[in-house]
């Protein structure tokens, strides 16, 4: 219950669950409407039934559901004064259940046409009636990383030649949704026995309030889980019950887990991909010809302050002071918004320097790309990172990267692959970052990251030998090819009976 008022605002708005008075009105709006209209009669515990069966304090002949509606409906108590009545009754089984159909869902599930399931274990029925083969789930077709996890997993499953098929997640109206480069593969159904989520944790349990036990039953659940702190939300630990078992993207991501979770945990490299292009150049982007040119992408959905462009231009500035070195730091947002103060700020120093160029608006992920491409060198001044794909994709196009040596990008980045900056780790306040309060994240030092760019701007030869080495080791270990076989040599172990056809 607290996971849905936490993901919508309507409720949140609607009910204080800080106070007893509120806890008690959302609970009433929960089980009077909310459990059918998102989906979730089969989700009822047996002591949920129970208690809503069961006759209310003080009212021996009237269930506790119907006292709920009783009380939260003033015609219904100028109809009915006296809650025990016949007459009460006999409403609840006509006009009732056309007026509340909690009433007639409840009715349903003890003559026995539905069966209950507890919310806990879901009671999900052992796979085996499906074939082999992985459900991805996630966001197909939108325009933002986490969107480009579930199409990733997928070229891992064609190089790998593991059935699958994508169940497409609509992410709102603030993300576009115009990469089409899956569509051939996505389905609405899940004819697969593994389900592979692509998605947040905390998406997923949006996904089970949303879709009920449909999208879990008679399949093994893998959550494939991005995160970005030391910890998992004590708030969202629910969501493991959810999974039978959570795929770590990054060793960072898997110790977040590891302090929490029941399930098994295994740690799973994404795969990473650079062939795509739209043929753009330098002066397609207005950017200068001749400049060494320092890059950072990032979206504004993923945090302004875990992303922090605002030391890199810092940094860049505090490298090069002249204002006359030729040299330019290439700034590219997506969905940025004019009101946000930083990003005010950010504007403002890019109007006193010219050597500094924004670029806010979403790109085709060849552009995104080719502005990389264009550029001499990605930086990344993050706070934290789950992945950190945009240096693993940078380092794959033969870039050098700067980037805070902190969180999930240490997986690739190391002293020998990338110039690794200076931090000190610093806590979260209760605003910085959802569900951060209590954790910590990395304060990268400017002036190591101005360092680290001076060198690389006029030492060549470091500069290539970090690209490199960088190149190297993102293509070994995170290509389709290389993270499909770890895909199917994990499927492979587990129990043949959960396929009717075996693993190749």
């Amino acid at each position: 219950m607290k996971g849905l008022w936490s993901l919508r605002t309507d409720l949140q708005h609607a009910f204080d669950i800080q106070s007893p008075s509120g806890q008690r009105a959302f609970i009433r709006w929960y089980f009077i409407q909310g459990v059918v209209e998102l989906g979730l009669t089969s989700l009822l515990t047996t002591a949920q039934l129970n208690w809503l069966l069961s006759a209310a304090t003080g009212m021996p002949r009237t269930p506790n559901i119907l006292a709920l509606i009783w009380n939260s409906d003033r015609q219904l108590q100028q109809r009915y004064p006296d809650p025990g009545a016949e007459s009460l009754r006999q409403w609840t089984r006509n006009q009732g259940e056309e007026q509340y159909p909690i009433l007639r869902e409840l009715r349903q599930l003890v003559s026995g046409n539905i069966q209950s399931t507890h919310a806990n274990t879901m009671n999900r029925n052992a796979p085996g009636s499906l074939p082999f083969g992985l459900n991805l789930i996630g966001y197909a077709r939108g325009q933002f990383g986490i969107g480009e996890d579930v199409r990733m997993a997928a070229k891992a499953c064609l190089e790998a030649n593991i059935p699958f098929s994508i169940y497409n997640v609509e992410p709102g109206r603030e993300v576009s949704q115009n990469d089409s480069s899956v569509e051939a593969h996505v389905s609405d159904h899940l004819p697969y026995t593994i389900n592979l989520f692509c998605t947040t944790g905390i998406e997923t349990a949006r996904l089970a309030a949303v879709e009920g036990h449909k999208l879990f039953e008679h399949r093994y659940n893998i959550g494939y889980w991005p995160w970005e702190l030391p910890e998992w939300p004590r708030q969202w630990r629910h969501a493991y019950d959810l999974v039978d078992e959570v795929w770590a993207s990054s060793r960072f991501a898997y110790q977040a887990f590891q302090g929490s979770s029941p399930k098994p945990l295994r740690h799973m490299p994404m795969a990473v991909t650079t062939s795509e292009t739209a043929d753009k150049s330098r002066a397609d982007f207005g950017l200068p010809s001749k400049d060494f040119l320092f890059v950072f992408s990032f979206d504004f959905l993923s945090s302004l302050a875990r992303k922090n462009p605002q030391a890199c231009v810092a940094a860049f500035q505090q490298a090069f002071p002249q204002g006359d070195e030729p040299v330019g730091l290439v700034v590219k947002a997506m969905r940025a918004t004019d009101d946000n103060p930083l990003w005010q700020q950010l504007h403002q120093k890019a109007a006193r320097d010219r050597r500094i160029h924004i670029i806010n608006e979403t790109l085709s992920r060849g552009e995104v790309l080719d502005l990389y491409r264009a550029c001499d060198c990605f930086i990344s001044l993050h706070r934290s990172e789950g992945f950190g794909r945009g240096i693993a994709e940078s380092m794959q196009l033969g870039k050098p990267v700067i980037t805070t040596g902190h969180s999930g990008n240490m997986d690739f980045t190391t002293p020998g692959t990338a110039a690794l900056v200076d931090h000190h780790l610093t806590p979260l306040g209760e605003k910085d970052y959802p569900f951060g309060n209590g954790q910590y994240w990395a304060e990268p030092h400017v002036e190591s990251a101005a360092w680290w760019m001076q060198q690389l701007q006029r030492n060549s030869e470091m500069s290539h030998q970090l690209a490199a080495q960088g190149r190297q080791l993102v293509d070994a270990t995170y290509s389709p090819v290389a993270v499909g076989r770890y895909y199917r040599e994990i499927l492979a172990s587990l129990p043949l009976s959960l396929f009717t056809t075996t693993v190749q």
